[in-house]
């Protein structure tokens, strides 16, 4: 079988979950003997594909775009939603721009002009009215979907308001890896580009609150120069020897990270997955997540949750994770596999090219 793999055309300036993603799987579709072409952007690919398969709707207009130009060489086409829930997404734009009635959908839209223009593609701003339309489209019109969870099949049908055609329940996945024992963990974890809708700030003034002596907290991620006054605030908190940033790590460095850390944080406002709470879990650690329908959907009972809009809250979270014992998760972790991951993709691929 022979897939494109159709993404943003400006993963390699910033990257994301969503490249991660089509990498991984990629990677793991090729062991399962599936040839498989990336093709960022709207570069025309040459040649014959069972499948075209597109990731992202947040992005909206590349991705409607790529879907067009597969349409019309009447091409099976699968679509990773990576679907952010628009209600958790206005209430964190409501608070970052305190603006009581935030226009979500016409937000986005805006963004995704600006989006366009960075990448230097041709979008009339007029074409930005038509954001929730196309979202709505690709739902509808793809021969299958796969999201990464029940909880984000959940909330895209409903926020969407239409049904797919298929869906393929379809989780993130982990390398194998063995952890290594560690009784000796004491330091806390947090991991995500330094920017708002991360939430660090309120993490670290949380982690002051509890005046744990002994105790660190470490924060890795890259700096999103977007938000450099965000960055300023972040980097001002941080304390040396109690509070530490350690900048930009490669994967392998961040999960050893990860392996001697007690607790695993990740406060963001929202997320789909949340692939850095999947890592902290499987490194051994103890999960202090925001709570959120998405998180409680993928975690359940395996992380203490906190309300990100609150110093306090997230304080007497990391209280609690601090006080609880190391647990394995092992069990748990084994349906979590880019193997697993790639399987279902398959049977998504084999799915539309019978029907």
């Amino acid at each position: 079988m022979k897939v494109l793999l159709r993404i943003r055309g400006d993963v390699d300036q910033f990257p994301g979950g969503d490249y991660v993603q089509l990498l991984e799987t990629k990677a793991a579709l090729e062991k399962l003997g599936v040839h498989c072409t990336v093709a960022p952007g709207l570069e025309k690919i040459a040649g014959e594909f069972d499948v075209v398969h597109l990731f992202n709707t947040t992005r909206v207009h590349e991705t409607w775009l790529q879907f067009l130009a597969a349409k019309e060489q009447n091409q099976r086409i699968v679509l990773s939603p990576i679907w952010h829930s628009l209600e958790d997404m206005r209430r964190f734009y409501r608070h970052l721009y305190r603006v009581p009635m935030f226009p979500i959908v016409s937000y986005l839209a805006a963004k995704e002009f600006f989006y366009a223009r960075r990448s230097g593609l041709p979008i009339h701003p007029a074409a930005t009215l038509r954001f929730a339309s196309m979202q709505r489209r690709l739902i509808q019109e793809c021969d299958a979907i796969l999201p990464n969870s029940e909880t984000e099949l959940e909330v895209l049908t409903r926020e969407s308001g239409v049904q797919p055609k298929a869906s393929f329940i379809s989780p993130l996945g982990l390398k194998p890896r063995t952890v290594k024992p560690n009784s000796n963990r004491r330091d806390l974890i947090c991991a995500g580009r330094i920017e708002p809708r991360k939430n660090q700030l309120s993490v670290v003034r949380a982690f002051k609150k509890l005046r744990r002596d002994g105790r660190k907290l470490r924060l890795y991620g890259q700096r999103n120069e977007s938000h450099a006054k965000y960055v300023r605030q972040v980097l001002n908190e941080c304390v040396e020897g109690w509070v530490e940033y350690g900048g930009s790590i490669p994967q392998e460095n961040l999960l050893a990270a990860c392996e001697s850390s007690q607790v695993a944080i990740l406060m963001s406002f929202f997320e789909t997955f949340g692939l850095a709470a999947l890592e902290g879990l499987s490194a051994g650690a103890i999960l202090c997540l925001s709570d959120t329908a998405y998180n409680r959907g993928i975690y359940g009972d395996r992380a203490i949750y906190s309300d990100p809009y609150s110093v306090d809250s997230i304080a007497e979270g990391l209280a609690k994770a601090i006080d609880l014992p190391l647990t394995d998760h092992s069990s748990f972790l084994k349906t979590y596999t880019w193997e697993n991951a790639a399987r279902t993709t398959l049977q998504a691929y084999q799915h539309v090219v019978s029907h």
